[in-house]
Formats: C-alpha cells, sequence, structure tokens
C-alpha cells in the first residue's frame, strides 16, 4: 500500500535526491549542492503542498511545489509552481504520479492560484518537461489536462570561433566591463525600467548575496546602463539555473539572460555582450558553453552553439 506525505511530515529529504539520482544520473545529476539550494534550503518550498509517495520506508515517488509572492514578480502571485515530480520505474502504473498531482493542485486551489506551471520556478531544475524523458511524461501531463505551450531549448558550444567572436563592431561609443557595486543604482534603475520583473528580481537576489564577482557585465553610456549579460563558472555563490547540470560537463561557463535598454538597440550592445561574455568565460578555462531556456536556435547557432537539451512547457488553468 502506498502512503502518502507532505514535506513538513517527510523530512528524510536525501531520500528524494538518492531516488532522482539513482534512476537518472546519466542524464540529470542533481548535486547535494544544488539540492540544498533548489529544494531543503529554498524558502520558496511548499512543505505543505510537497509530497513523498512511500512504499513502506522507501520513498517511490515525490512532487515538490513552490510559490512566490514577492511583489517584483506580481505575475507570479497566481501561479503554483511543479518544481520536480518523479515515480521510481518499477511503481509506474499505481496511479501514484495522479494522486501526486491531484494533492498538489487541491493545495494550489486553497492557496487561490490560478494556473499551474511545470519547472521555470525560481531557483528551478527545468524551464519545462525534458524530451529526453520517452515523452512518457507529456503523455501523462495532456491526459491530467495540461496545456502543451510549445517547446524552449538549452544550447551549448564546444568549439570556440575566434574569428567570430573575436570581431566586435562599435565598441568605441560605450563601455563594457563588470558590475561593480558602485553600479548599483544605476543597474536597478535599468532593470526598473526596461526589464522589471524576474530578471530584475535575480540580479536584485545576487546583489544581496554581497559577493560581487565576474557575473555580470554591464554596458554603459557615460553613467547609465544601457545593457547587461549574466555568465556564470561553477564559482559563482548562487547557481542560476543555466549552471545547474554542471556535472554533465568538463568545464561549464553559462551566460544569460541578456538585455539591451530599447532606446539604445540596433547599436551591436547585445552581440558584443554575448561576444564579450564568450570570450571571457573561455578565458576562465571553461571548455562548454550552455545558453539556457532559448528559443533562438539561428542567433545562437551562428555562434557555434547547438541544441543540448530540449522541453515542453506546460501550463494547466485551475
Amino acid at each position: 500500500m502506498i502512503e502518502y506525505k507532505n514535506f513538513k511530515q517527510f523530512k528524510d529529504y536525501h531520500l528524494i535526491q538518492e531516488l532522482w539520482n539513482d534512476d537518472l544520473l546519466g542524464m540529470y545529476p542533481i548535486s547535494d549542492f544544488i539540492f540544498k539550494q533548489n529544494v531543503t534550503e529554498n524558502k520558496y518550498v511548499l512543505k505543505e503542498n510537497s509530497f513523498v509517495a512511500l512504499a513502506g520506508d522507501e520513498v517511490v515517488g515525490f512532487i515538490i511545489s513552490k510559490e512566490f509572492m514577492n511583489d517584483m514578480v506580481k505575475r507570479y502571485h497566481d501561479i503554483g509552481f511543479i518544481s520536480l515530480f518523479y515515480v521510481k520505474r518499477k511503481y509506474r502504473k499505481q496511479k501514484i504520479a495522479t494522486t501526486l498531482f491531484e494533492k498538489v493542485e487541491a493545495g494550489f486551489k486553497k492557496l487561490g492560484k490560478k494556473t499551474i506551471w511545470i519547472g521555470k520556478d525560481i531557483n528551478n531544475f527545468f524551464p519545462g518537461v525534458p524530451v529526453d524523458f520517452n515523452h512518457l511524461t507529456t503523455d501523462f501531463l495532456e491526459k491530467i489536462g495540461y496545456n502543451n505551450l510549445g517547446p524552449t531549448h538549452d544550447m551549448v558550444c564546444y568549439h570556440y570561433q575566434k574569428d567570430v567572436i573575436e570581431h566586435f563592431e562599435n565598441m568605441e561609443k560605450y563601455q563594457y566591463r563588470y558590475f561593480e557595486k558602485k553600479d548599483y543604482k544605476a543597474t536597478k534603475a535599468f532593470f526598473e525600467k526596461c526589464f522589471p520583473g524576474r530578471w530584475e528580481f535575480e540580479f536584485q537576489d545576487y546583489y544581496e548575496t554581497g559577493i560581487f564577482g565576474k557575473d555580470y557585465i554591464i554596458c554603459l553610456d557615460k553613467d547609465q546602463v544601457v545593457g547587461f549579460v549574466r555568465l556564470s563558472d561553477t564559482k559563482v555563490p548562487v547557481f542560476p539555473y543555466h549552471i545547474t547540470w554542471y556535472q554533465k560537463f568538463n568545464n561549464l561557463g553559462a551566460l544569460g539572460p541578456l538585455g539591451v535598454d530599447s532606446d539604445h538597440r540596433r547599436q551591436k550592445i547585445g552581440s558584443n555582450l554575448l561576444k564579450i561574455a564568450i570570450k571571457d568565460l573561455h578565458d576562465r578555462g571553461c571548455t562548454e558553453l550552455l545558453i539556457d531556456w532559448t528559443g533562438l536556435l539561428d542567433v545562437y547557432n551562428r555562434l557555434g552553439f547547438e541544441v543540448w537539451k530540449s522541453y515542453t512547457t506546460y501550463d494547466k488553468k485551475i
């Protein structure tokens, strides 16, 4: 008989990580650091609305849900996020996944959520459902009422195209450099004007760590920030999604998001920021570069990137 407990009743969270890695280590290995950041020490996890399925003392399935009520991203207030879920192979076709989803959806309704997203949460594991799960997951989700919203991709570059990457244009008009603490007000103003919401929150969250390294490159027009790109290696204090699967690579570097003030577009700022970030990560010794959660396949393919993983995005109105 299968027993279900929420994360306040069940606290052996490491068994959840072990279940995932026992079955999926070769595809999507979750490190202790990532599991702690995204789950056990993550303040957005809803412990009363996240569940494990138990066969005796064995964890055979789980579902992790989150909410995000920060006013920087008000559109997230009505959304319930399903961050991660899984059922052990030999326990499938016993309605375990269906029951886990029913419990989470009922909890989201009580919280007043209007929509459920699969992935895309703050400190997310995935931007959707990986397509390399043999479509079992997508068939299941569509059967229980989730809407297929189309694909998104992670792209990786294994070969540095030096002649393309080191060809910059219109560099003399702007200054490009790492973000420093003294740039906070100007950078904050840039995000508030151009990219309010999640990107602004992620910048603020990074700033509040108080550790300023080589994680943001900004473009300045005199004292005004007009563009940015985020970049990471495995030494950053907070792991954004784009570095989550670093164990699959020799020495991963990653970049994105990237944005430019609409008043300063068509000045090659975005192209220059991207090329500067790629060269910077290569200079740090990164042997592979990843751009996450994108549909701009043609743009990045011209710079030597190819699709690494693809995902199907889903939502459900409740």
